[in-house]
């Protein structure tokens, strides 16, 4: 006769902890993959189609495609009996069952559930489950035939989500399955997911991380393999073994939380050690901490990646209890703003096991993505885990150093370009500080930065401007140590001098090419507002003419500009902005800065842009009331300082007609106004910057013993 089996749960348990808390494939085949660790079972085999989605998404729906997920093991199985006492109970606690208890019968493993909900976790993805599982003794019986047979009891059965979830509170009766009651050869469960809502199973090579991740178990006696069921034994992705799960580590940053000589009941903290990768002892911090009188050891390693995480998996460190991921924290909840926190937040892995987790309280969320922290307990781990934290950054911290440096070395040929540009056999003190400057430089730069290729040439640009001028410094320090410093010292200290001003002169001369060629690209966007000309005139005059050069505001010519702006208000009745920009949303209406003693005026317009009448009425408003302004009795201690003007107009055409154009000629023939298309405003400068840029590095290979 067919089994009577009888499930005896809550209608919103299945929905709570079943379908919200497991959504992921991996995630839910992790779950029964514990189970079948807890089933002491040494191997377990993994069918499904990787890489692919389990059902389809239309305007009508989800429709399933047909596909099924096996997950089989040789464990001990469970007999009919058992399926109902056991299977079909939901939120048992498993560890207290005497009929169970702590660890698994066959290999004494210490059980990884509990909670006795993670068989729930398939209709996070699926909507009907199939299991078969053979337990129990062997028995004998006969056969239909009336023959002898021998092998353990099976119990099939098939469960239905639809129908689990059906607004009642009477029992759930799973249907049995045609193998129900059967003698099989072999003890051991195998699960049948089908029917699926829209999930990706993983390709073989993400599925085999994914559940290496999330099991920190290393044993002789324990397999898991992936099969792709969509393959045959003749591809080599047909099936995969899951391994440890690998990180790379950076040198000498391993810190190794260690027990001394085995388990123990009580652990005391004198009976676990910490020690850096060459089996030095730590003595900063223990393996583990007290709470309420109690110690709580931690074992396994922290270090850093040799590489930035490139995915989750890798990110901080991995918490296992029982050999099943608890939590994963990159700073154990530590605020922003620590010390060194992009290079934990970037590149701090590790693998800690706390076994004490669940077992007097249990600290695990039911879903295993994180800790308990606000439970005493929890705090303290917490605590811990961030003072821990805080010691390795300093450990750390020259390990990281040489490889910042090594990778620097290696993307920038730092030596051999130093070497290229001071040859000269006098020039091994240029060369040694530049090269130190790099270190410095290098060891304090993150690892994204210094594997940039365009980051890195401004760093080796700035390290060849900067070696000279330490190198004079330290020079000129030298010499006035020593009163009796002979000729050719000096000699040599100006020689170092030249080489240093012609790399600031040509790295100035470099920076104002690459300058000129964005305004080549940015005039010739439609969208560039002429606002942002303006501006850019103001904070670079050297772009109008190459010969000036930034000039600090000095408090006479503030005074003028402050003066000048009230003074036109008298005039006109108008205001009228500077290049201050001190008004939101409004521009300044022209551009007044000071060379060599002249107050220049700079009006800019967009490419393309033909001046009208209206616009040459301000120049020539803007003229007059200059000239008057500077004529002014009361204003001769600003003629004293500032005896002439000079307007600037950049502008591609000239749209002026009538008295307009007379009064424009009649300022160009005065040498007041002098007119500049945008062609020849930038090629102007571009070429006499190109050309310095040229003589600079002339005289600078000149300087360092170079025929140029």
């Amino acid at each position: 006769m067919p089994n009577s089996y009888t499930m005896k749960i809550s209608r919103l348990t299945v929905d709570k902890l079943g379908v919200k808390l497991y959504d992921r494939v991996s995630a839910v085949i992790a779950e029964l993959v514990a189970n079948s660790y807890d089933a002491d079972a040494t191997e377990v085999i993994i069918k499904a189609p990787m890489g692919q989605f389990l059902a389809s998404k239309s305007a009508s729906g989800v429709e399933d495609k047909g596909f099924s997920i096996e997950i089989s093991d040789n464990g001990i199985g469970m007999t009919p009996d058992e399926v109902n006492a056991f299977y079909l109970r939901v939120g048992a606690e498993r560890r207290t069952d005497p009929r169970r208890g702590d660890t698994s019968p066959r290999h004494g493993r210490k059980v990884m559930g509990r909670k006795g909900v993670g068989k729930l976790a398939p209709f996070g993805v699926c909507r009907r489950i199939e299991l078969i599982s053979s337990g129990g003794d062997k028995i004998k019986r006969t056969d239909a035939s009336g023959n002898p047979i021998e092998g353990y009891l099976t119990a099939h059965l098939v469960l239905d989500k639809a129908d689990i979830l059906m607004d009642s509170d009477t029992d759930y009766p799973p249907v049995p399955g045609e193998h129900d009651d059967a003698l099989r050869p072999e003890s051991g469960t195998t699960l049948k997911l089908t029917v699926f809502d829209h999930r990706r199973v993983p390709t073989i090579d993400q599925f085999e991380r994914q559940l290496a991740q999330r099991f920190g178990l290393a044993s002789a006696n324990w397999k898991v393999l992936l099969v792709d069921s969509l393959k045959t034994p003749a591809d080599s992705d047909y099936s995969r073994a899951v391994g440890q799960f690998q990180v790379s580590t950076m040198p000498d940053t391993t810190i190794k939380f260690e027990s001394i000589g085995g388990v123990f009941v009580h652990p005391k903290k004198s009976e676990f050690r910490v020690t850096k990768s060459d089996g030095t002892p730590i003595t900063d911090f223990s393996s583990g901490f007290d709470c309420n009188g109690s110690f709580y050891p931690l074992t396994g390693w922290i270090a850093y990646a040799q590489q930035p995480y490139k995915d989750d998996l890798m990110a901080g460190v991995r918490i296992y209890c029982r050999g099943k991921i608890a939590a994963q924290s990159s700073v154990f909840n530590l605020k922003a703003g620590f010390t060194g926190e992009y290079d934990i937040r970037s590149y701090l892995v590790g693998e800690l096991h706390a076994d004490w987790l669940d077992e007097e309280e249990d600290l695990i969320r039911t879903d295993r993505q994180d800790i308990l922290w606000s439970h005493d307990l929890g705090q303290a781990f917490e605590q811990w885990g961030q003072m821990v934290l805080k010691k390795i950054g300093a450990i750390t911290r020259e390990p990281r150093r040489k490889k910042a440096w090594d990778v620097f070395q290696e993307v920038a040929n730092i030596e051999k370009v130093t070497k290229a540009a001071f040859p000269g056999a006098d020039q091994d003190g240029i060369r040694i500080n530049t090269i130190e400057i790099a270190k410095s430089i290098s060891r304090t730069a993150r690892e994204d930065e210094l594997r940039d290729p365009v980051q890195v040439a401004a760093l080796v640009q700035l390290c060849l401007l900067l070696g000279p001028h330490i190198t004079l410094d330290r020079s000129l320090r030298q010499a006035a140590d020593d009163k009796d410093s002979p000729l050719a010292a000096i000699t040599s200290i100006l020689r170092t001098a030249r080489i240093a001003e012609l790399s600031s002169f040509g790295h100035i001369a470099d920076d104002r090419v690459k300058v000129i060629q964005r305004v080549e690209v940015l005039k010739d966007d439609p969208t560039t507002l002429e606002d942002a000309f303006q501006e850019l005139i103001t904070q670079a005059p050297w772009l109008v003419n190459p010969q000036w050069a930034p000039i600090t505001a000095n408090q006479a010519f503030s005074t003028l500009k402050a003066e000048f702006v009230k003074y036109y208000k008298l005039q006109t009745g108008n205001d009228i902005v500077l290049d201050d920009f001190a008004l939101p949303r409004k521009r300044a209406d022209f551009v007044m800065t000071n060379q060599d003693n002249a107050i220049e005026i700079i009006e800019i317009k967009k490419p393309s842009h033909s001046l009208q009448n209206d616009e040459m009425v301000r120049i020539d408003t803007y003229a007059t009331i200059m000239e008057k302004f500077l004529a002014e009795p009361g204003n001769g201690q600003f003629y004293k300082f500032f005896p002439s003007f000079h307007i600037t107009l950049v502008c591609d055409t000239i749209g002026l007609d009538g008295i307009y154009l007379r009064g424009f000629d009649g300022l160009k023939a005065k040498g007041i106004l002098e007119h500049i298309p945008w062609r020849v405003f930038l090629l102007r400068t571009r070429l006499m910057h190109e050309e310095f840029l040229k003589e600079a590095d002339r005289q600078k290979r000149i300087a360092i013993g170079v025929t140029p």
